[in-house]
């Protein structure tokens, strides 16, 4: 049963999210450490700086990610996103970051890529190779053409040209340059 009016965007990245909420988590307890334990000799500018580390932990690990919503591509880097319309895209290539290409423009996500050996192993592999002996790389960019050849089928010539959207990450920003103030400034007072 699919829910109804209920986009889901598909979110892929290449192996950080682990280690990200990993070290998220481990930032978490020290900083419950710190503030349970009166005795643990905490210095007043640690408390800003675990959280500084936990929002570049954030930043660096876990938010890049390539993300297939219905009509475009979001190409999520570490301090900003572009959106890519599927009907404009003109060429996809996955190799140690996601490549995407809107006639002569190239937009680069670093959120998914391959490493280098299964970059050979995709080349070797011929067009008859199992599925399930492909690389999820070559699955992503397989359903990305699809989803561009897809869109291109439905635009209709009364349309006009969708634009590649761009947003900085202000709020990632903002916080990572408040805690990094509040720790330089607790470390020169304190």
């Amino acid at each position: 049963m699919q829910n109804e009016g209920v986009e889901k965007v598909e979110r892929y990245s290449s192996g950080g999210l682990v280690m990200g909420v990993t070290g998220l988590v481990l930032v978490a307890a020290v900083l419950i450490y710190g503030l349970v334990d009166d005795e643990a000799g905490f210095a007043p500018w640690a408390f800003p700086f675990c959280l500084l580390l936990g929002a570049l932990i954030w930043l660096v690990m876990v938010r890049p990610a390539v993300r297939l919503h219905h009509d475009e591509l979001e190409l999520r880097n570490v301090l900003h996103s572009r959106w890519v319309p599927f009907a404009e895209i003109t060429g996809v290539e996955i190799t140690q970051v996601t490549v995407v290409s809107v006639g002569e423009q190239r937009y680069v996500g670093s959120g998914f890529g391959r490493t280098r050996g299964t970059i050979r192993k995709d080349r070797h592999a011929s067009h008859d190779t199992p599925l399930e002996k492909r690389s999820t790389a070559w699955l992503i960019q397989d359903k990305i053409e699809r989803k561009v050849a897809t869109a291109r089928e439905r635009r209709t010539t009364a349309e006009g040209v969708a634009e590649v959207r761009h947003a900085w990450a202000w709020p990632e920003i903002v916080v990572v340059g408040v805690l990094a103030v509040a720790t330089v400034v607790l470390a020169l007072v304190g």
